[in-house]
């Protein structure tokens, strides 16, 4: 993976000699998690009983949702931002005529943002505890585990829509759609059973909903791995299903791109 390793570094010196625009990406967390503190506050007595199968207190349960949904948003944008990018400035075509391996492309192009968006979540829980969020620290390694099959699930949906991206330039409204419905139907402010009947049916297909599930029981609640291994199961399938399905789409509108010859237009 050296060339992947070469990819993010290139993107590490591109956007660390903007300082100033990485010191106010990370300013800018306290203008998420302070509203987040007073908010939670408020609806703590209105929420409490509506929460207690995944948290004991609000405010942790919704900054673990907030933080999981900016992971899955850069999952979602990373890899079809980055190729726009890459086709736009006329990179892409000569990235393809070096020996590296399609696989090591994607990793290299995404792995920054997904790194940088790390950094920003670990910073976000971190401050989070010191405001007063009572999370289970031993429940750490597994709930990382949760984290990676969930980040996993939406890493295939961005190759699907990088797909889109080699194919038509675009993604269309398709990114804001799936990005959307995860945030208002996979659990991020609210439990999705209270979600209205006639909608709630669509949050079973949504990785987040099991994701987040299981990573409150085990942080905020100190369930064991073995007590949410339904929510696992089912989040594993459907991370190797988006994976192997955006895989075989990115390889797919590559293998077109080059017959077409539209690797050389925007």
């Amino acid at each position: 993976m050296r060339e992947a390793r070469a990819l993010i570094r290139s993107a590490w010196l591109t956007a660390s000699s903007y300082r100033v625009g990485m010191a106010m990406s990370l300013l800018g967390l306290a203008a998420v998690l302070l509203p987040l503190y007073f908010i939670a506050h408020a609806l703590e007595p209105t929420m409490q009983e509506a929460i207690k199968a995944e948290s004991r207190q609000y405010f942790a349960f919704v900054v673990v949702g907030a933080t999981m949904f900016s992971l899955i948003s850069t999952c979602v944008t990373a890899l079809p931002s980055a190729l726009d990018g890459a086709i736009a400035r006329g990179t892409f075509e000569m990235i393809l005529g070096t020996p590296a391996r399609l696989r090591s492309i994607c990793v290299g192009m995404m792995g920054y943002g997904i790194l940088w968006g790390l950094l920003r979540a670990g910073i976000v829980i971190a401050a989070a505890g010191l405001l007063g969020a009572r999370i289970t620290w031993t429940g750490a390694p597994a709930g990382a585990l949760i984290v990676a099959l969930t980040m996993l699930s939406y890493v295939g949906v961005g190759l699907i829509l990088a797909s889109l991206v080699l194919t038509f330039r675009t993604t269309g409204p398709l990114s804001a759609a799936i990005l959307t419905g995860s945030m208002f139907l996979g659990g991020v402010y609210y439990p999705t059973h209270v979600i209205p009947s006639w909608i709630h049916d669509v949050s079973a297909f949504l990785p987040l909903t099991y994701g987040l599930r299981a990573l409150r029981q085990i942080v905020l609640l100190g369930d064991s791995l073995g007590m949410v291994w339904r929510d696992v199961i089912v989040l594993l399938a459907i991370a190797v299903a988006t994976i192997v399905a955006g895989s075989a789409a990115l390889s797919l509108a590559l293998r077109r791109a080059r017959r077409t010859g539209t690797l050389y237009s925007y």
